[in-house]
């Protein structure tokens, strides 16, 4: 080795400390980890892990404390993790610094509208048309003279075509999914149609003077009726309705009456001739069934008259607002719309007033059905006009959905899974989307290959954990806890995955019933009950079993419903509701004593979760409570789409976006990943 040589390279080793010492100088250690504790935040968000994940965002402020991102992160935390005030206190602290996008924006405006902070503008409301179908198209005829429209379990409607003797399926974008001809007979000018709550699908046939039942796809035909004044005879029969126990109720215009049928065809009863203070029908049209009593329009006589189940008449509406009322329809229960002439009115139950809620912008002609479907838009049913039209509320367009990204799983990538729940902007689940009504961008590019594989509103199968009280007051009702238990195992067979979750002093899951049914029991008749038991605690538990899982999930708690034993120590009620509703998750309570009401609390978290209230020993048992939850709205989607540049780093984050849309309502909502790497 050279002299020279031996020079430069001493030279080098003393220059290189100095190097270091400079080159450290200019790296942003705060920024780094900053980044880190950002980075291990959304990996722990998506595991479900909220907690745990606002910690991370809250150190990860704590190196740079005005990072905007950091910031909406930890709002979405704290939102998950059941602290709504949190979230709207951080995001609000974004948009009072001038940092706030549209989006964040709009997801401010919509949960200070569902938390009650502010209130909707109601008071000059009107709906506009977002989409309207012609019965006759250019080249062929869609439909004839549309008597009747009604909604559909999955977002779409259907319509009754007097013209062309079909019943029609849309779905939610207004296109033909079915059409149902009637079986061999085929229909003879259906008119009105409905269905019941046991799934049946119902139709007046008018010409043919009798009612034919099938399911929703057309098929298992019965029919029943003849033309003729006698029992269980018709001369036109035009509208129906169908009561909580599957008692039809049909309109016989012919013969100026209500006949009440059983949900076979068997001949109850007949009422609407004149009897002490009713003056009997002159034209009998609308029928409806709310709260116990039967509304019945006429059109000739321009009034609403109610009855009891029995026909007995109780009372009349009369407004000089009504012209020629004809399809009625529910929209809750202290709502009921009227189609009169070419306008759809309300009448609020409550209220005893009639309000005008659309007039079709002065277009329509006989509407003689309105109803609203799931979405809540408007649909109506013009019979001279041969147009079906389906309308929005003016608030709901343009940004009425609000779009939440759940979960985002890249441990398959480049292809990337996202978990999403939609709902309208009071938190109604949102249903009937297809994959066309949405589009995907990652790092503001759209991506091309997105499928929609998973859709929750079809998959009837339940997600449930059952919570034991665990409060030593409910010792006494270990019998009737285990009975409770037992039936929802009985009845969840082909219905439900169930988990086995007690609230003792130190809540735990006690069993899954994939482990077989003998564990399963021998789970419910362990001792676990503690004077320090923690209601709390055992219900964030048991709702964090069901994080993870897609569709429709619920806790059901068994209790006696008394207060005085439950625990808010840990978790306010209104944490424990909000953990619940801002991840999908229903709350049920088993009461094990009559008569026992429950606790304003436990009512309050039922009712914020879109759940229920049901007494062990009623009639029909627990054994239908899985089929009730089953045909409840579910707006959970999930989208699987191929990542566009593959060349991301580990430690890069990839923004994604998720727009929804469907007629003129549509929301977003922005996210992010990171590569799959070891999680700490």
């Amino acid at each position: 080795m050279s002299l020279q040589f031996k020079i430069l390279f001493l030279f080098l080793l003393i220059l290189l400390p100095v190097v270091n010492i400079f080159s450290q100088d200019s790296i942003d250690l705060d920024l780094l980890s900053s980044q880190e504790e950002f980075k291990w935040g959304v990996k722990a968000y998506h595991r479900g892990l909220f907690n745990e994940s606002a910690r991370n965002f809250e150190k990860a402020l704590s190196y740079k404390p005005e990072n905007v991102d950091t910031k909406k992160w930890l709002g979405l935390a704290w939102y998950r993790s059941g602290f709504t005030d949190f979230a709207i206190n951080e995001w609000e602290s974004i948009q009072k610094a001038g940092k706030a996008d549209s989006l964040l924006l709009n997801r401010l405006e919509i949960l200070k509208q569902q938390t009650g902070i502010s209130e909707p503008n109601k008071e000059n409301e009107r709906y506009l048309p977002a989409m309207e179908l012609e019965g006759k198209q250019e080249e062929y005829t869609l439909f004839l003279r549309p008597a009747s429209v009604i909604p559909d379990r999955n977002g779409g409607f259907f319509i009754s075509s007097y013209g062309t003797n079909e019943v029609l399926r849309f779905n939610s974008n207004g296109a033909v999914t079915n059409r149902l001809n009637g079986g061999i007979e085929g229909y003879n000018h259906p008119f009105d149609l409905e269905i019941a709550p046991n799934g049946f699908l119902y139709v007046c046939e008018f010409n043919g003077d009798r009612i034919c039942r099938s399911n929703l796809e057309g098929r298992d035909i019965i029919k029943f009726g003849e033309s003729g004044r006698g029992d269980g005879q018709f001369l036109g029969p035009q509208y129906i309705a169908v009561d909580e126990k599957n008692f039809l109720y049909i309109t016989d215009s012919g013969n100026r009456r209500v006949v009440k049928l059983d949900e076979n065809g068997k001949f109850i009863l007949s009422f609407g001739q004149k009897k002490g203070s009713f003056d009997g029908f002159q034209m009998p049209t609308g029928i409806e069934s709310l709260n116990g009593n039967i509304y019945v329009a006429d059109g000739k006589k321009g009034d609403i008259s109610i009855f009891d189940y029995s026909g007995n008449f109780i009372s009349r509406i009369t407004s000089k607002n009504l012209n020629y009322p004809e399809g009625l329809s529910v929209v809750n229960d202290s709502n009921i719309l009227i189609a009169d002439s070419g306008r759809v009115l309300s009448y609020d139950i409550d209220e005893g007033t009639i309000r005008l809620v659309s007039d079709m912008d002065g277009r329509g002609r006989r509407i003689t059905k309105a109803a609203v479907d799931l979405n809540g838009n408007l649909l109506t049913a013009d019979f001279d006009l041969n147009r079906i039209a389906v309308s929005t509320e003016l608030s709901n367009m343009y940004s009425g959905l609000f779009v939440q990204i759940d979960k985002i799983n890249s441990n398959s990538y480049p292809q990337i899974t996202a978990d999403l729940r939609i709902t309208d902007r009071e938190g109604k689940p949102f249903v009937g989307l297809a994959p066309n009504n949405f589009v995907v961008t990652e790092k503001g590019y759209p991506v091309q290959d997105t499928s929609l594989v998973y859709v929750g509103n079809t998959d009837k199968h339940l997600n449930a954990v059952v919570l034991l009280d665990g409060a030593a007051e409910m010792r006494d009702f270990k019998t009737d806890m285990v009975k409770a238990v037992k039936s929802l195992m009985d009845s969840s067979s082909g219905k439900a995955t169930l988990k086995l979750v007690s609230a003792g002093a130190n809540p735990v899951t006690e069993a899954e019933l994939n482990e077989g049914s003998r564990q399963f029991m021998a789970a419910a008749n362990r001792d676990f009950f503690s004077p320090d038991a923690k209601f709390d605690i055992g219900l964030r538990h048991a709702a964090s079993e069901l994080l993870s899982l897609r569709g429709r999930r619920c806790v059901i708690f068994i209790t006696n419903g008394e207060e005085a034993h439950l625990s808010y120590n840990d978790y306010h009620p209104v944490e424990l509701a909000s953990f619940l509703k801002n991840n999908g998750i229903s709350f049920y309570c088993v009461t094990l004593t009559e008569g026992n009401s429950l606790s304003e609390e436990l009512r309050y978290i039922c009712e914020e979760t879109n759940g229920d209230e049901i007494y062990l020993y009623q009639p029909e048992g627990l054994g239908h409570l899985f089929d009730r939850i089953s045909v409840k709205a579910d707006g959970s989607y999930t989208l699987v789409y191929t990542s566009i540049d593959r060349n991301y780093t580990q430690d890069d984050f990839i923004p994604i976006e998720i727009e929804a849309f469907l007629y003129n309502r549509s929301g977003r909502e922005s996210s992010g990943y990171f590569k799959p790497g070891n999680f700490r």
